[in-house]
């Protein structure tokens, strides 16, 4: 028997001092890059307080410079969560072992949707009408900003005749609006009742308000599994509970919720699986 409670008793130690170790350290959090970084500073920092108030962490808020360089921070042998792009997800869980929590849900909806936009006055109504034009696309591993839109392409065989990538949202919206580019991809939600705007032009409609009428919807993609709330392999288990807990606090607080609708339009979160990225998997042609 005191052998029995010997042994519980370094367990609990162990699993203490590593819930210890989880709070002293510096725990990296990272934004995905999609929209401006006076946006991404402003809504981080106060995000990254509100979590250290609520678990005694310290966090390190990093805004990398693309989402290849997101992924590839998950491969460093440190503490760190991210609120990436799905398709980020599925690499860092291939490459690194990275794990999903959480996923975001907008609009009560815990998936959203790509489209690709056009000029009202373009004179392109099809997919087909995109043969050698010019489409900007956000990033690469962008979900809704180019892979789902890019494979509408492949399945009608159309080749654009240039493609840029504008890294943000709303700037491939405001490419468009200005005519820089025949076409664009980025995120899309369907309007609110009242038929205010929920998808990537509503950034753009206190600058163009009549972005709505000059920039049209296309076509729109496939149903995509919203962004998810993502830990590094070997990030302690009760650390990370803390954490996503105080993610779910937050999106329950008034100015919390507000401050998660500015940055990526998030409502709150609901708990996830990577099973529930497996659609996903089979788009991009990645195996487990």
């Amino acid at each position: 028997m005191r052998n029995l409670i010997f042994l519980l008793s370094l367990l609990f130690l162990g699993l203490t001092h590593t819930v210890a170790a989880q709070q002293t350290s510096v725990i990296n959090f990272y934004l995905t890059p999609s929209i401006s970084s006076e946006l991404l500073n402003k809504n981080g920092t106060f995000i990254k307080e509100f979590l250290e108030k609520e678990t005694g962490m310290t966090i390190k808020m990093v805004i990398p410079a693309s989402y290849d360089e997101m992924v590839d921070y998950f491969g460093a042998n440190n503490s760190s969560f991210a609120i990436m792009s799905s398709q980020s997800y599925i690499l860092a869980n291939k490459k690194y072992g990275a794990v999903v929590k959480l996923r975001t849900v907008r609009f009560g909806h815990s998936v959203y949707y790509g489209q690709i936009l056009t000029r009202a006055s373009s004179g392109i109504k099809s997919v087909k009408d995109l043969q050698g034009k010019t489409i900007a696309y956000t990033d690469e591993l962008s979900t809704s900003g180019y892979l789902y839109p890019r494979k509408i392409l492949e399945k009608n065989n159309v080749q654009p005749g240039k493609e840029i990538f504008a890294k943000k949202h709303d700037e491939v919206v405001r490419l468009v609006y200005e005519g820089k580019v025949d076409a664009g991809a980025a995120f899309y939600s369907p309007p609110a009742t009242d038929g205010t705007l929920r998808d990537a032009r509503m950034r753009l409609k206190d600058k163009y308000p009549d972005v709505d009428q000059k920039v049209i919807t296309l076509v729109k993609t496939d149903a995509i599994p919203n962004d998810p709330i993502v830990f590094s392999k070997n990030f302690d288990t009760e650390a990370a509970r803390k954490l996503y807990m105080a993610l779910v606090k937050l999106a329950q607080e008034p100015k919390g919720k507000q401050m998660l609708l500015d940055l990526y339009g998030t409502e709150g979160f609901v708990k996830a699986s990577d099973a529930d990225y497996n659609s996903l998997r089979q788009v991009m042609g990645v195996t487990r």
